[in-house]
């Protein structure tokens, strides 16, 4: 292939790959959620802060919290999304999963 043509071929790929997603996750681990929580500590999560930064940044995508299931899981996934509504995520861009395989974190997903 002549040199050229590996060059086009190169910046393409790349070009391509930097638009195909813009999914990023974050966890947050049972550990840290345990702390005390205020408005001051909740924003204090840069997973958060990346979250609110993105959504606000790309106004048709959304947040998936993955989480455990079951109650507790379920509790704790509530209470992020109220935690996400109070820093200006509205609730349609919140989405709730269970089924994550550790107990002991919650996943955040932008899309």
């Amino acid at each position: 292939m002549p040199r050229g043509w590996r060059i086009w071929l190169v910046l393409l790929v790349c070009l391509c790959s930097t638009g195909v997603s813009y999914a990023e996750t974050g966890v947050i681990t049972s550990t840290e959620w345990a702390r005390p929580r205020s408005g001051s500590q909740v924003v204090s999560f840069e997973v958060l802060q990346g979250v609110v930064s993105q959504l606000e940044q790309r106004p048709k995508s959304a947040v998936t919290i993955h989480y455990a299931g079951g109650d507790e899981g379920l509790l704790w996934a509530e209470e992020l999304r109220g935690w996400l509504v109070a820093l200006g995520v509205t609730g349609n861009r919140i989405n709730l999963v269970p089924g994550l395989a550790e107990h002991d974190r919650i996943l955040l997903e932008t899309d």
